[in-house]
């Protein structure tokens, strides 16, 4: 059974160290990642998905003699951007400055619409949300290198009978 949990994120935060990222999976329906990882057999396993991507990088370690399927977590952060989302975005190269100042409204929905653009399972006449009052950023560094900007996201537990 997987449930919705909403513990006190920092000691989730911490928690993730002692875990493996055992999964990864992409959605193309909410341009959405699902983060599967597991504490072993002592522990419930945790899923975190994050919705709305607009900016995914993914990295991982050139070692042709790993197979191994389960990776290490280090260091992961997980914190909501209010306060100056366009120079927050600007940091990642995700918006660019022009003669013509656009109005961020305008620059956040073009950046949603080019993300959303490639997709083939998104009606493309439908009306995008581009009323942002934050985003979302995580970072995860292990093994594998997973930085995320979406507008949502939500953690699971799933509880072991």
């Amino acid at each position: 059974m997987t449930t919705t949990i909403t513990p006190n994120l920092t000691t989730f935060l911490e928690d993730l160290k002692s875990a493996d990222l055992v999964g990864i999976s992409l959605n193309p329906h909410n341009l959405g990642l699902r983060l599967d990882f597991t504490f072993g057999p002592e522990a419930d396993d945790v899923a975190i998905e994050l919705y709305q991507i607009i900016h995914f990088v993914f990295s991982q370690s050139l070692n042709p003699d790993d197979e191994d399927i389960c990776f290490w977590v280090g260091e992961v952060e997980l914190k909501k951007i209010e306060d100056d989302i366009h120079g927050f975005l600007s940091k990642l190269g995700l918006t660019h400055n022009s003669r013509k100042k656009k109005p961020f409204k305008e620059i956040v929905r073009n950046i949603f619409r080019k993300s959303l653009k490639s997709n083939p399972f998104i009606d493309q006449n439908e009306p995008v949300n581009t009323n942002l009052q934050s985003l979302i950023y995580f970072h995860l560094q292990g093994d594998i290198s997973l930085e995320v900007v979406c507008k949502d996201y939500k953690i699971f537990q799933q509880i072991k009978n």
